[in-house]
């Protein structure tokens, strides 16, 4: 294993570097040599007492944790990923729902957990709720899956690690490592229960591709990042200045560019998709840009594209509000089945009034609704 050999081209071209559990290769169940070697850089890169490779995602890491933690009363303020959730109920793990940091001082909880920062690129004040769970004797879980570059330059928010019990990284997210890349930090004292913890978690054929990627970025980013972002910084608040009439979110890390666009931003990305830019997201009034060396250049190309279109979001309105809107799709009256007005063309009084008459037997809808833009 694998079966590949080794051998190849265009995509096995890195098949030489997929290799399985060998004598020189070392085990993620319990490493030993070259693993545990790349986890000790880890830690040492972004501070922390003990760090843990995962392949298979922050979704491991956050796993891992909780599978640690169970037994633990834990809470959770704010919006938290799907894989603690399902975390939660794969290992029976009751947990209070915290909704505002005001309720923090009155609530009963061993560990605290977090989002930041969330995926607009805003960051909860950490060193003050590291205070709040110090001050009750708790601890503090922070998934910063997307802030795992912030340990790489000065110009970024500092990292959840300085002030946290646990912190969670998808390195993929924000640095040049194949997709699944993930780490767990956490204080040596409890090093040993998360390696067993993570033994009972993850699967037990990680790609060693992944992981030689973790390694990689690490050492690259700590000899080149603070140059890398001085760069990547540079170059977007640059795009940002050549179009003054763009709305951004306000947010605390420079490089999670998110563009305000009005009932536009799934439009926006639809038609930079078609011109070969793929934004990270997008909602009905945000376009998300996650900004790194490897796709800076693009970004004004984005913006150049975002000026000149001038489209709405697609949206389902209902009959009484569709006059002079534009219709995605064949509507008409069933039978005779002919379209009385076809997709592109616009809803006008008298073929409205017509809709109206025969609300019973419509097609081209959904729940009553139509789309249009």
């Amino acid at each position: 294993m694998p079966a590949h050999g080794g051998k190849g081209r265009g995509l096995y071209a890195s098949a030489p570097y997929d290799v399985t559990e060998l004598s020189f290769t070392d085990n993620l169940q319990a490493p030993t040599s070259v693993i545990l070697e790349a986890e000790k850089l880890a830690a040492k890169a972004y501070g922390a007492e003990s760090t843990l490779f995962f392949a298979g995602g922050a979704t491991d890491a956050v796993q891992t944790a909780l599978y640690m933690l169970r037994g633990k009363k834990l809470a959770f303020l704010g919006d938290m990923h799907k894989s603690f959730h399902s975390a939660l109920r794969l290992f029976s793990i009751n947990c209070l729902h915290v909704k505002s940091e005001e309720e923090l001082e009155d609530a009963s909880f061993d560990v605290l957990c977090v989002t930041s920062p969330n995926y607009y690129g805003e960051i909860r004040d950490i060193p003050r709720l590291a205070a709040i769970t110090a001050k009750k004797g708790a601890k503090l879980l922070v998934d910063e899956a997307h802030g795992a570059h912030f340990a790489f330059s000065s110009k970024l928010p500092e990292s959840a690690v300085t002030h946290a019990d646990y912190v969670i990284h998808g390195m993929h997210k924000t640095l040049p490592v194949f997709t699944g890349g993930a780490l767990l930090h956490l204080r040596k004292a409890e090093e040993g229960a998360a390696r067993s913890a993570r033994a009972e978690v993850i699967g037990t054929s990680p790609s060693y591709l992944v992981m030689c990627s973790m390694d990689y970025a690490r050492d690259l980013f700590e000899r080149k990042g603070e140059a890398y972002y001085d760069d990547v910084i540079r170059r977007i608040e640059k795009a940002k200045k050549r179009h003054p009439d763009f709305a951004f979110l306000e947010n605390d890390d420079p490089t999670r560019v998110v563009l305000l666009r009005k009932n536009g931003g799934k439009a926006l990305a639809a038609h930079l998709e078609k011109k070969g830019i793929f934004a990270e997201a997008s909602d009905r009034d945000r376009l998300v840009f996650i900004v790194t060396p490897y796709n800076v250049r693009s970004l004004e190309k984005a913006f150049r594209l975002a000026s000149s279109f001038r489209g709405k979001n697609a949206e389902y309105a209902d009959i009484s509000d569709i006059i002079g809107k534009t219709s995605l799709q064949d509507v008409g009256v069933y039978p005779p089945g002919v379209p009385l007005v076809r997709a592109g063309e616009v809803f006008t009084e008298e073929t409205v009034e017509i809709l109206r008459a025969n609300l019973d037997r419509l097609f081209g809808t959904v729940n009553g609704k139509i789309l249009t833009k």
